[in-house]
């Protein structure tokens, strides 16, 4: 437990290495807030390293937003991200003493502070790929929908994030932030992931979202830059058949765009 003496605010971190089920400190935190809620600022942060069966790694980060709709403060967080999942694994079972990467304490302190406040809700970095994915897919959603693809306009975007499994993008700004808590008297009830209006309204009045920083958050939790020229020919044909279907939404061409995916 992190612990600020002058704020009051406090960090539950609790580390998952390689555990067959990550989701049991998720439920047994869920479980005593709901018995005794903890104080408004604390937060409960899990960090999960890529020796996590992608899987599991995945229910974890859904269970995150369980977590939230109670209003528990909750955040996946990769640990180690640089690291593979054998690499964490050789780790894990040296028979000798080695040299363990140290936490990037200051990163999580980072991730887990909201960015803004804006229409009532806290705006945070998303802070795992299952959230970015998770909003790269609400952003499709969103705009095959007539009325909130008007609200999105034409914008001019150079990062998109890519999901390779679904062979769509979307920008990365929009990918890289989710919300934290909603009033449950909001337009949204217990919402937790990004959607077009909110976005939209944001980005207009209130200057939260910085693209820059976006797109650096994301390499942070394991993404890789590509230029989209300089990739694969399948990553190219499939950037400009969704480009060519959404042409109305951007300017944006294979040249100049880049490409945020998964390795």
């Amino acid at each position: 437990m992190l612990e600020n003496p002058v704020s009051a605010d406090r960090i539950w971190i609790e580390l998952e290495i390689s555990r067959a089920d990550p989701v049991a400190n998720h439920a047994k935190f869920g479980s005593a807030h709901l018995l005794q809620p903890f104080p408004r600022k604390d937060r409960f942060v899990s960090l999960v390293s890529r020796h996590v069966a992608p899987g599991r790694s995945n229910l974890a980060a859904h269970t995150i937003y369980l977590l939230r709709s109670i209003g528990l403060r909750a955040f996946q967080i990769p640990l180690f991200p640089d690291l593979s999942g054998p690499e964490i694994k050789q780790l894990n079972h040296a028979a000798e003493q080695v040299d363990i990467p140290v936490i990037d304490v200051p990163r999580v302190i980072r991730l887990t502070r909201e960015v803004g406040v804006a229409d009532g809700v806290e705006i945070c970095y998303a802070t795992n790929p299952f959230e970015v994915l998770l909003n790269a897919a609400n952003w499709n959603r969103d705009v095959s929908l007539p009325d909130r693809r008007g609200l999105w306009g034409r914008r001019r975007v150079k990062y998109f994030v890519f999901d390779q499994k679904r062979t769509w993008f979307a920008p990365s700004k929009f990918c890289a932030y989710t919300i934290m808590r909603v009033p449950s008297d909001s337009r949204r009830g217990l919402g937790a992931t990004m959607e077009v209006p909110l976005y939209v309204e944001i980005d207009y009045e209130n200057k939260i979202f910085d693209g820059n920083l976006a797109w650096r958050n994301l390499l942070s939790l394991g993404f890789r830059k590509i230029r989209v020229a300089e990739g694969p020919p399948e990553y190219q044909a499939d950037f400009a058949a969704w480009l060519n279907r959404h042409a109305d939404l951007f300017y944006a061409d294979i040249e100049t765009s880049e490409l945020l995916f998964l390795p």
